[in-house]
């Protein structure tokens, strides 16, 4: 009798634990806005949003360095996204955060180039090819600023870019995806 019982009770917690499960996961999926929710970006898709920006990267990738010529020493990618949480903190407690992610890659801004070769004045960072660390919190949103009659976009993702050799932080961009 007493293993009847027992059995029963078995079966109703792991209902009942089932049914909470579900409705728990069904809860929090509504937390999170279903634009918010795709997956962080990859190198390549990184390359084509920052083309849309007039700004080249080409991904590379961390395990195929040599053959692709880089010779110098550079961060991992757990290194990278540690040097951003440092000068980030906070973000990494962001509520809507959905993960954290780091892109190695060469970029460049090709109007920069044909600036520099008009004979204007550039800041040289992004002059030229630079191998670089984007590292991407999904999940952070922000407002964008600007005078009262300028258009409001809710952006849902922070990134930092790094110098992939130093750590180097050498800008941020928001994005929204």
């Amino acid at each position: 009798m007493q293993k009847k019982t027992a059995l029963i009770l078995i079966i109703v917690f792991g209902i009942i634990f089932g049914i909470g499960w579900l409705l728990g996961h069904a809860y929090a999926s509504k937390l999170i806005p279903s634009y918010a929710q795709s997956n962080l970006p990859d190198g390549n898709v990184l390359k084509q949003g920052l083309a849309k920006e007039n700004w080249t990267f080409e991904p590379v990738d961390p395990a195929k360095l040599i053959a692709s010529g880089i010779t110098q020493t550079i961060l991992s990618r757990d290194q990278a996204i540690d040097i951003a949480n440092k000068k980030y903190p906070d973000l990494q407690n962001t509520k809507g955060l959905i993960g954290i992610t780091a892109n190695l890659g060469r970029l460049s801004n090709p109007l920069l180039q044909s600036n520099a070769q008009a004979g204007e004045k550039v800041d040289p960072t992004f002059l030229n090819p630079r191998l670089v660390w984007i590292v991407t919190y999904g999940g952070v949103y922000s407002q964008s600023a600007g005078g009262p009659n300028s258009p409001q976009a809710t952006s849902n993702e922070f990134d930092v870019v790094l110098d992939a050799t130093t750590g180097e932080q050498l800008m941020t961009f928001v994005w929204t995806r």
